[in-house]
């Protein structure tokens, strides 16, 4: 017998829930912020998961008197200007960032570039790669022979990387791993993305509280900073941010930010690290719970290898098909109706309607990946087209016309307008930060759990473990890339 509630009988499956009055609304909130299990799981256990598979990769339910799809594959559906804001939930944290607008809104381009001057340019990229080299390298020189908390290593490592990069945020004075130390900010800039995720990924609105310490946060850094800001590169984020704004970068104007740019700029700045130190964790516990392809990346990393595309890059990728930095799933609403195609057949979907995103499992679907569960760079080589230049093909990977991982979007929609304009910096940046350690160094982990980390919205391992170093034999503990 049909369920009455079914939308759309006879061309998308339904999956009812547990309760006729709310489907799986209170289900949905128990299992995810009353017992902390990450979205995925509640999907998968609910049977919803299953009722998709079965169905082409889409079901309908209902999530309290929301009508919502779920997907777990990475087709895209619609155009994103059926789409509220990809941060509408929760844009009280985010203030005039790029993803609290409408993708039709002028401002947004404009914002975008700004971002995409310096963190989606491969020729500024490139002219960065031998100051990241040094600048991972002095960081690490000092931690050998110590036991490292991984996830506390990448997070200072990038940050530290990344305060000092020339033309990117220049936060040389007071560097953003000394707030992450700092008692009055480390809770803001370490668990920004983990309150915003909340919405999102949980569905708790509830839960959202503004971040006092954010606006504070951002004024004592651009103060502390203003000396080396103010001398840095035009392609650096903050004064781009200021130039948009037609504010000149001084003391008075950074006392007079509105809360709504302090918020932006806040966010500009947490996620150029955040988002790269949670996928550089999973590359790194992935690589040292896998020894054989561990060793390839040793040796490549120990003789420079040329190979195209690297072993390196394409564990990066495969790390970040597996893991990531963005939720296990994630939602938007439709602002108005809008028609897609399922299973041969067009139907319209109506006005405020949840799209989730299972993305933990559309990037192990095996109809596309040959091991869709396990951490293999081979999963990675199998998306490689033919138009694709070898020594470019982890790159053109991340293009907005490539649908095969999503670990940059929050859904998959037509031309990806929405796709992180940090993503190749991110990439890139992990690449060069791995090399960095496994060609300096002898490394050894303990204690690394993959399974999803509960009560938190951004997928964590459970445990992260403990690494050590040990500089290489025939090493210098001065030794520093040209």
């Amino acid at each position: 017998m049909s369920n009455p509630k079914a939308p759309f009988v006879g061309v998308i499956a339904h999956h009812p829930g547990p309760c006729p009055v709310q489907g799986h609304g209170d289900a949905f909130h128990h299992a995810t912020v009353e017992l902390g299990l990450p979205a995925t799981e509640y999907f998968r256990f609910s049977g919803i998961r299953s009722c998709a598979k079965q169905a082409g990769g889409l079901c309908s339910f209902w999530m309290g008197g929301r009508l919502a799809l779920y997907q777990i594959n990475n087709r895209p559906l619609l155009d994103d200007e059926y789409l509220a804001a990809s941060t509408e939930a929760n844009h009280e944290l985010f203030g005039g960032f790029l993803g609290s607008l409408h993708i039709s809104d002028p401002r947004r381009a404009h914002k975008r570039r700004v971002v995409e001057q310096a963190l989606g340019s491969q020729r500024f990229i490139d002219g960065l790669k031998p100051e990241i080299f040094r600048l991972a390298g002095a960081y690490l020189r000092p931690l050998q022979n110590l036991p490292l908390c991984m996830e506390q290593l990448a997070m200072q490592w990038v940050s530290h990387v990344d305060s000092h990069l020339p033309g990117v945020l220049d936060c040389r004075v007071k560097t953003l791993a000394q707030y992450l130390e700092d008692d009055r900010f480390k809770g803001v800039v370490s668990g920004f993305f983990e309150q915003a995720s909340k919405v999102i990924s949980h569905d708790d609105a509830q839960g959202l509280e503004q971040q006092p310490a954010l606006m504070p946060f951002v004024k004592d850094l651009l103060l502390s900073n203003f000396e080396s800001i103010g001398v840095a590169p035009s392609s650096n984020l903050i004064l781009g941010h200021f130039a948009l704004w037609g504010l000149a970068f001084t003391r008075q104007a950074i006392a007079q930010l509105s809360q709504d740019q302090a918020l932006e700029i806040g966010t500009i700045i947490i996620a150029t690290y955040d988002t790269t130190a949670l996928s550089l964790l999973w590359s790194m516990a992935y690589i040292e719970t896998s020894p054989r392809v561990k060793r390839e990346i040793i040796l490549a990393a120990t003789n420079d290898s040329d190979h195209a595309p690297h072993v390196i890059d394409l564990a990066v990728m495969e790390a970040l098909r597996l893991g990531g930095s963005n939720p296990t799933a994630l939602w938007r609403r439709t602002i108005k109706a809008c028609e897609i195609e399922h299973g041969g057949q067009r139907l319209v979907i109506p006005a405020d309607t949840l799209l989730w995103l299972d993305r933990w499992q559309a990037n192990r679907d095996p109809q596309v990946f040959p091991r869709p569960e396990v951490f293999d760079p081979g999963n990675i080589l199998v998306l490689q087209k033919s138009g694709d230049q070898p020594h470019a093909f982890c790159t053109s990977l991340l293009a907005r016309n490539r649908y095969d991982i999503n670990s940059f979007s929050m859904l998959n929609t037509r031309r990806n307008p929405r796709k992180c304009p940090g993503r190749l910096f991110s990439v890139q940046m992990q690449g060069l930060l791995l090399r960095e350690l496994y060609g300096h160094y002898e490394v050894s982990s303990t204690g690394i759990d993959l399974s999803l980390r509960r009560y938190c919205a951004m997928p964590k391992p459970a445990r992260s473990g403990v690494m050590t170093l040990r500089l290489k034999e025939g090493g210098h503990a001065d030794e520093q890339h040209p």
